[in-house]
């Protein structure tokens, strides 16, 4: 573990409760899809690499409303693994854009192969943890990444558009099975600390990470300037000349004539 530290952070709700000691200001910070949310910058301002997935036709607002944070949060790189979502978040980010690297190609055809094997996509946060490896980090800490275990699968509150192209169970749903499953990812991130001789760490304890990894150690230094901000409330209602109101209206009609989600 001769690199850098790399903390990869997912939206749940054990990032509002890491383990004293176990993060700190100087690491490099990898946040993911909505995090510009938190009622406060649990991990500070400062957003090294940016993951963004989900679904793209929903991309172009989340970045929008990214957009619109851009003086709370120092958004230093950003990158996807979906071409559509990339093609969103060029709009307003084009110049901050780096391709997603596994850094490994024996690692990246062993994570296409289990893609395959399970006919499902791995989980931002696991695409987090790839990105953190192919740039080399050392140590890889993982925070707020509760494969949704916890009783709120966040740590903010979804918004009304959120709750509308989502469900409005969405501040209290489990894993959607349908798209994800957690025996891929937790395969993945054992693939990476294969490949790291034991680089994963985690903050907290009780959810499927402890089988995978042991808890972070407490490190001398500074940690994260956590301090309260002014999130939006829910995702921007335009981006470009689209309107979110058209895309729930499409959902909803495609919901009365049965037809898939879109």
């Amino acid at each position: 573990m001769t690199g850098p530290t790399y903390v990869v952070a997912g939206n749940g709700t054990s990032i509002a409760h890491p383990t004293a000691g176990s993060i700190l200001a100087s690491d490099f910070m990898v946040r993911s899809n909505n995090f510009f949310f938190e009622p406060q910058s649990f991990l500070g301002r400062r957003v090294d690499l940016a993951v963004m997935g989900g679904d793209p036709r929903v991309a172009p607002f989340m970045f929008e409303t990214l957009w619109q944070c851009r003086g709370t949060y120092d958004l230093r790189a950003w990158t996807s693994h979906n071409p559509a979502v990339i093609r969103a978040g060029r709009r307003r980010f084009g110049a901050l854009f780096q391709p997603l690297c596994y850094g490994d190609d024996g690692l990246a055809a062993q994570v296409q192969g289990l893609i395959a094997c399970y006919g499902c996509k791995p989980m931002t946060g696991t695409y987090a943890v790839l990105a953190a490896y192919g740039q080399g980090a050392g140590r890889i800490i993982l925070t707020g990444i509760d494969f949704y275990d916890s009783q709120k699968r966040y740590s903010y509150d979804a918004g009304k558009n959120q709750s509308a192209l989502l469900g409005q169970d969405l501040n209290y749903r489990g894993l959607d099975i349908r798209q994800h499953n957690i025996d891929l990812d937790l395969e993945i991130l054992t693939l990476v600390q294969e490949h790291t001789g034991g680089a994963l760490r985690r903050t907290t304890s009780g959810s499927r990470l402890d089988a995978v990894m042991d808890l972070a150690e407490n490190r001398q230094g500074a940690g994260p300037d956590i301090v309260p901000t002014t999130p939006p409330t829910d995702w921007a209602s335009w981006a470009g000349l689209y309107p979110i109101a058209a895309l729930k209206l499409l959902r909803r009609l495609r919901r009365v004539w049965g037809g898939p989600k879109g």
